[in-house]
């Protein structure tokens, strides 16, 4: 009976990490293709390109961006998982002696595969704010758009990574914020130098 509950508790937790490590890189995700397109199309648009470069350049950065984060999520949370399969093998060889070790599943384990996928999929849908708000604005209206947008997904990505915590809202949108803008001033400046 207590070895049943102790090893409901223990799945109980796994299942927890594994949705949080999930999350986790779904938030980071979101951010990272927001921020990221976003000094990307302004620091080509810096550079003068035309509607059809900045598309270009915005969905080889989204993809290679989606790539680059589903990829280090996949490392990281495979080596949690090697950790884990480590710590519960010798867990389990240690409980043998004494009492019924528990069996070790694979829906008990961190999945990288389910954390990378929801980075790269959170990371196109970041991405596709800033790029459509480009492409889709007029010459004079884009740098304004874009900003504008980029500021607001930031905003609602940092409240959305707040929830269920003690985490200052104000100050996570801030830090959002504030390395968004940081970002896009650093691409554009740089754009516009190179471009003369």
């Amino acid at each position: 009976m207590i070895n049943s509950l102790i090893k409901g508790l223990r799945n109980t937790k796994l299942y927890f990490w594994d949705r949080l490590s999930v999350l986790r890189a779904g938030i980071l995700g979101a951010n990272d293709g927001i921020i990221s397109i976003s000094g990307i199309v302004l620091g080509a648009t810096g550079a003068n390109l035309d509607s059809r470069s900045l598309l270009i350049t915005g969905i080889s950065g989204m993809l290679a961006g989606a790539c680059s984060m589903a990829g280090g999520e996949w490392i990281s949370v495979s080596t949690q998982r090697d950790l884990q399969v480590e710590t519960m093998t010798s867990q389990a060889s240690l409980k043998a002696k004494t009492i019924d070790a528990p069996q070790l599943h694979k829906k008990d384990l961190l999945m990288p595969l389910h954390a990378a996928g929801t980075s790269f999929l959170s990371f196109i849908m970041g991405a596709l704010i800033p790029l459509l708000a480009i492409t889709l604005s007029t010459p004079q209206w884009r740098i304004f758009n874009t900003a504008c947008l980029m500021g607001l997904a930031l905003c609602l990505n940092a409240v959305f990574s707040t929830l269920g915590n003690h985490i200052s809202i104000g100050k996570t949108i801030i830090r959002n914020v504030l390395v968004g803008f940081l970002t896009i001033i650093i691409t554009y400046i740089l754009g516009s130098v190179l471009s003369v």
